[in-house]
């Protein structure tokens, strides 16, 4: 029995996900709501297979799947989602879930994914394949980074602040804002956390 655990905060989708594991070899151990019930329910349940939701009310699954991706072992992950930008779409990309599901899909696609999840395999709904290649090919036609905005990028990967890159760059806090900004939008990230990930790739452009 491969041991599952649910994290998303509609109720509709766990009654959903119960009905549909039910005479299945598949136990839901639970569900967790928010970014921190499933930091702490993975700890605590050790679940073979985590169902994770992109969107959650205090942060991103993809902050989950990135702290799980540090540890020595983890479960393995499936992505739920109603919908990625390019930026999530890039940054699940790099975090390499065994699975990603749409929800608007029908529910014997998420048992497809899960069997082959379980059996080894890594398993990536039709549409965000495509859609994860079309933004990998616009990511890798933006010009590259500038001799500042890469020193600026590799200062952001080591956790400097923008009061420390402007010191180190001897430049002002608003100068290195203006500088993040433009990144940001150059290589369509949404924040510093999704830069410093992306940091070596841009780099080595």
């Amino acid at each position: 029995m491969t041991r599952v655990l649910l994290v998303d905060d509609h109720p509709m989708i766990a009654a959903a996900l119960e009905m549909l594991l039910r005479e299945s070899d598949f136990e839901l151990l639970g569900r967790a709501r928010t970014v921190a019930e499933a930091n702490k329910q993975v700890s605590s349940l050790k679940p073979d297979l985590l169902l994770l939701d992109v969107n959650l009310p205090d942060g991103s699954g993809l902050d989950v799947l990135r702290k799980l991706s540090r540890s020595r072992s983890r479960p393995r992950v499936i992505l739920l989602t109603a919908g990625m930008d390019e930026s999530q779409l890039l940054t699940a990309a790099d975090l390499n879930p065994e699975g990603m599901v749409l929800k608007t899909s029908d529910p014997s696609l998420l048992t497809e994914c899960m069997d082959a999840v379980v059996s080894g395999k890594r398993w990536v709904d039709p549409e965000i394949a495509e859609r994860t290649r079309q933004a990998e090919e616009k990511a890798a036609s933006a010009p590259p980074l500038t001799r500042r905005e890469r020193e600026l990028v590799e200062l952001v990967r080591q956790g400097l602040r923008n009061r420390d890159i402007a010191s180190e760059l001897g430049v002002t806090e608003g100068t290195v804002k203006v500088y993040l900004h433009a990144i940001f939008d150059k290589f369509h990230v949404e924040n510093r956390t999704e830069l410093a990930l992306r940091a070596a790739e841009l780099i080595a452009r």
